[in-house]
């Protein structure tokens, strides 16, 4: 397979996990649309991301965790449901192993710096 082939199903993965990144099987999607034709897909995809599947996954559901705790009031539950983890702990280990924080305290953290910039205006 040459360069740029395996670019093209590189975006096409990224492609296809930002659509089914809130399922909580999405390794498994991942396999099914992609082994069949691309049996070194994994390769592929770490040789040109840098990381694997599932780092990339974790990734990606953080980042979209970061938006929703920054840009809306849902609850943790809710946010973890929305990002396609199993559940609130899952979330929250998964968060803190990322950020260094958890989730409550990203969330108040961004909170005080909001009042801290609305107060200096």
């Amino acid at each position: 397979m040459n360069h740029l082939r395996h670019l093209t199903v590189v975006d096409k993965m990224v492609i296809f996990i930002e659509t089914i990144l809130q399922n909580n099987n999405c390794l498994k999607e991942i396999e099914a649309n992609f082994s069949h034709n691309y049996p070194n897909y994994e390769v592929i995809f770490h040789t040109y991301i840098g990381l694997s599947v599932s780092e990339y996954i974790n990734q990606a559901r953080i980042m979209e965790a970061e938006k929703l705790l920054e840009h809306t009031t849902l609850d943790f539950k809710e946010i973890a449901t929305r990002i396609g983890m199993n559940g609130y702990f899952e979330f929250m280990q998964l968060f803190k192993q990322v950020n260094g924080i958890s989730p409550s305290t990203y969330r108040n953290q961004l909170l005080k710096d909001l009042n801290l910039t609305t107060e200096e205006k």
